[in-house]
């Protein structure tokens, strides 16, 4: 089987994260860590910002792949809140770089595709026009990415009952028809 290199060069470059300052993480670092030319990295990426949403927008959409075989809305967020509090350390040291602004858009654009994807699997009778549905998924995508990155970092955190908490919050906003201007 080949070697899929996108996810060679992105497992490192977390590695790096882990280790040491993201603000220090360069090309030449990453390349000596994958052992491959740099040839070969800028083939698969732009640039280190690219590694990073790149590997943002995969786990997303492996995350959302498991949560739409659970049974329920609020599995699904569990399941997200669960993983980002598994990661936080990777997320609180990008959070704490020079890349935060970008992490932070490419993590906001993902959370906003999952709740899509959630909002497709569970509610499939959420029938709201177009631009209602953007505005809809734009505040709550937010919402939901600052709750993870404020809440997932807490030793303390529940995340079956702040899963709960959010199911609740966003199925009442559905429940509540809006009004026609």
């Amino acid at each position: 089987m080949p070697i899929d290199m996108k996810l060679v060069i992105a497992g490192q470059f977390k590695e790096l994260v882990r280790r040491g300052n993201v603000d220090k993480i360069t090309v030449k670092a990453l390349i000596e860590e994958c052992h491959i030319s740099r040839q070969t990295f800028y083939y698969h990426f732009q640039d280190i910002n690219d590694v990073m949403e790149w590997s943002v927008r995969r786990e997303t959409e492996q995350l959302l792949r498991q949560s739409l075989e659970l049974p329920q809305l609020r599995c699904g967020l569990e399941l997200l809140i669960a993983h980002t509090a598994g990661q936080f350390d990777v997320l609180h040291k990008l959070l704490c770089s020079h890349r935060r602004q970008r992490f932070t858009d490419a993590l906001t654009a993902c959370v906003r595709v999952f709740l899509n994807g959630l909002l497709e699997r569970f509610m499939p009778n959420f029938a709201v026009n177009q631009p209602d549905r953007e505005v809809f998924l734009d505040y709550n995508s937010r919402a939901l990415t600052g709750i993870l990155l404020d809440y997932c970092g807490r030793r303390e955190l529940d995340a079956a009952r702040l899963s709960a908490q959010l199911e609740r919050i966003l199925l009442r906003q559905l429940a509540e028809p809006l009004e026609e201007m």
